[in-house]
């Protein structure tokens, strides 16, 4: 390789690190329910809200009291968190992707009663 081609890759390179930095920079966080956090007074979260692939929902409850499972459409709307990926940290982050994600809680009747949402980013 030429010199002139190692410079090329190396400029490359930074620009590439560069854009995505930036692009990383650029997600916010948001915290599931609000201010009310992830738990039964949700109000409707996250209606008339808008995200960006790459912003971070984050679930904060008491351990134990709640949990979060991130499930398909049919799981959001049956409360069923089977095959779902579960968090029970109580501070779990999640990254948004592309379209909508479904978070429930699996304990008791508390998804029936309102523990869950649907957030999408565009």
């Amino acid at each position: 390789m030429s010199r002139g081609n190692k410079v090329t890759n190396i400029a490359l390179a930074m620009i590439l690190c560069i854009l995505l930095q930036t692009s990383i920079s650029n997600a916010d966080t948001f915290p599931a329910g609000g201010a009310n956090g992830w738990g039964f007074a949700m109000n409707g979260w996250p209606n008339g809200k808008t995200f960006k692939v790459g912003d971070v929902i984050e679930f904060k409850y008491p351990v134990g009291m709640h949990n979060v499972v991130k499930v398909s459409k049919a799981g959001y709307d049956s409360c069923d968190g089977t095959g779902g990926q579960v968090f029970s940290s109580g501070d779990d982050k999640v990254t948004l992707e592309h379209g909508t994600s479904y978070f429930i809680c699996t304990i008791g009747p508390h998804c029936s009663n309102g523990v869950k949402a649907g957030v999408t980013a565009n």
